[in-house]
């Protein structure tokens, strides 16, 4: 059973008006390795910056794989309305994508009389997982990405952010009140989160350090609604650093905004390239102008050719 306390980092750094973490609560294992050498600010700061997951994203569109996926669209009871099931394959020839669909079946209420989605969740991950189009690929980051005017494409780069950079606020949707609650290392929001830094074995084979950001038990109702990000869970690789897994759970309400969103990502290791194996992506989220979505989407990602 893990022995959990609680590390002041006060006595020790004195940069925590630079938005570095002030207290960190560290298993019995990483209390051992912190008086070997373990550096915690570095390791945040790591974490911050790090680009590993971002990068295994693009080795999903840069190498030939197949896929299975499963999609419902559900009733706040959670009675499923539609689903839609695909597999198929990503291929990529001279650096041009085409995803293909082999397999697909759809019941319930997923398509209107005109074909069109009756929902907008499942174009979401259609224009992410399943472009119609032949896309240009790379297998690295762009620079100087175009503007985007639509609102749509901007919610989901918006996405992107999110998911890929942890703590950042840098999205641009939405006020500056409810950026700042994306800002999970900002100093101000630190009040309403437990850090913690353990050690664990993913997949049962793969020995990494676990970080976790998790709201505070004890907060009050007010103190909750300056919170977008309930949980977030990332294991790095000890030997890479790379992340090996992900988790988002974010909730939200306002008298305008309703949102309920959890986010698992398993990636996996290829040829040594780090690939995604698994997504699972669970939600409620209900937006002026549009009706309320409740959605669950699984994808398989197998068979690599790096």
């Amino acid at each position: 059973m893990k022995k959990t306390i609680l590390l002041l980092l006060f006595p020790f750094f004195s940069f925590a008006q630079n938005g570095v973490v002030k207290s960190v609560m560290l298993d019995s294992v990483m209390i051992t390795a912190v008086k070997d050498g373990f550096s915690i600010e570095e390791f945040i700061h790591y974490i911050k910056t790090d680009t590993t997951f971002y990068q295994g994203f693009k080795n999903l569109r840069y190498y030939d794989h197949d896929y299975h996926s499963d999609l419902k669209v559900m009733k706040k009871s959670g009675e499923v309305l539609g689903s839609l099931f695909r597999s198929g394959k990503y291929t990529i020839t001279n650096e041009q994508l085409v995803v293909h669909i082999d397999s697909t079946f759809d019941d319930g209420r997923i398509f209107n009389r005109k074909g069109q989605y009756r929902h907008y969740t499942p174009e979401f991950f259609d224009k992410i997982f399943f472009p119609t189009d032949t896309i240009t690929v790379t297998k690295f980051a762009k620079s100087g990405e175009k503007e985007i005017e639509d609102e749509n494409e901007q919610n989901e780069d918006d996405a992107k952010t999110i998911v890929f950079s942890i703590g950042s606020g840098d999205v641009k949707a939405g006020n500056n009140k409810n950026k700042k609650k994306l800002a999970v290392f900002d100093i101000d929001m630190q009040q309403y989160y437990d850090y913690l830094i353990s050690q664990e074995t993913f997949q049962d084979s793969i020995k990494c350090y676990s970080f976790t950001i998790r709201m505070k038990e004890d907060l009050q109702k007010k103190e909750e609604e300056q919170i977008l990000i309930r949980e977030l869970v990332s294991y790095f690789d000890k030997k890479t650093f790379n992340v090996m897994y992900r988790k988002y759970v974010m909730s939200y309400r306002n008298w305008i905004i309703e949102l309920d969103v959890s986010v698992e990502v398993y990636m996996d290791y290829v040829e040594a390239k780090l690939v995604p194996s698994y997504i699972h992506y669970h939600g409620f989220w209900d937006i002026p102008f549009a009706k309320p979505e409740y959605a669950d989407f699984k994808m398989w990602i197998y068979n690599f050719k790096p």
